[in-house]
């Protein structure tokens, strides 16, 4: 009996030890994002990108800014940010850090911005929003920038970021095996079940862990299931619209231990007033799921926005 009670403590100090290292490197990697960011705002106000491209990984970086397509190569992204920073003067720029996941070599960051700036046309724009970026955390701990994703909490007009070209680019094909890609793709599938016929609450309760967070567009960052729900409802109403096609696709798939990072894109058509109105809607996501007990995939952070 004695044994087994020090066969217990054993294991349950060792518990507390791994959680008080896993929270200290929690803590470390968020000082030093918080420094990067720091440096990014630093040069944006400057209208320097080259603090930001020098994170950027080399191998197989993706960038989504909002109301653009995805990028896929440090060439097109550090257009994309010359192109901005050329079209807007930013006279103020502020990033702050909600939460870091530290999940084996990988690091999510998830956090908020503001950024007050005015255009060429002397227009006066303040982006308010969220964003969410996966880090790869190297063996000499630097950190190297392998995504990015970003949009504003309330509306605002996506044609001011018009002036901003680039190539738009095929979406990759997912480098996993197989039987996981079909694991995403079914997930997906049934996705599109559901918001094809409008049951935005099974949406949110099917498919979102009660504890996740959900970034959409033109919404502040949705916290926990109590704010979840309520949005997927009332947001997949019918409301006299009809959903003509519906497809989602997936690209670069990364597998974690219990964790799944999935880039995916969505293409919708859209009708109302039987077809006399008609319109077209594409965007992409970064998707964090979850392995729950049962083995079902969740999805416990989820950053979504428009091309």
């Amino acid at each position: 009996m004695e044994k087994r009670c020090l066969t217990v403590l054993v294991f349950f100090l060792a518990f507390l030890q791994l959680k008080s290292q896993t929270a200290q490197n929690i803590t470390e990697v968020k000082e030093k994002l918080t420094l990067i960011n720091n440096q990014i705002a630093e040069s944006f106000l400057h209208n320097d990108n080259t603090i930001i491209m020098g994170y950027y990984d080399e191998a197989e970086p993706v960038c989504m800014p909002e109301y653009h397509n995805a990028l896929y190569s440090k060439k097109d992204i550090e257009s994309y940010y010359k192109q901005w920073l050329s079209n807007f003067k930013i006279n103020d720029y502020k990033r702050s850090i909600y939460e870091v996941q530290l999940i084996e070599n990988y690091a999510v960051e998830i956090g908020t911005f503001h950024i007050n700036t005015v255009g060429k046309n002397g227009v006066s724009l303040v982006y308010d929003g969220k964003y969410m970026n996966v880090w790869k955390v190297l063996k000499n701990k630097k950190l190297v920038l392998v995504s990015e994703i970003w949009g504003a909490d309330k509306a605002i007009d996506g044609s001011q970021f018009s002036v901003i070209k680039s190539n738009i680019t095929k979406i990759p094909k997912p480098k996993i095996n197989q039987s996981i890609e079909e694991e995403v793709y079914k997930r997906n599938e049934r996705i599109i079940a559901l918001v094809k016929r409008r049951e935005g609450e099974k949406h949110a309760v099917e498919f979102f862990t009660k504890d996740a967070i959900y970034l959409t567009y033109d919404t502040p960052m949705l916290i926990g299931m109590e704010n979840i729900k309520p949005y997927f409802i009332e947001h997949e109403k019918p409301n006299g619209i009809a959903i003509d096609s519906l497809s989602i696709k997936a690209s670069r798939i990364i597998l974690l231990k219990n964790f799944i990072i999935e880039y995916g894109y969505y293409f919708v058509d859209v009708s109302w007033d039987n077809k006399k109105g008609k319109a077209s809607v594409s965007g992409k996501s970064i998707n964090l799921w979850k392995r729950e007990e049962n083995g079902l995939l969740m999805l416990y952070r989820q950053m979504v926005n428009h091309n």
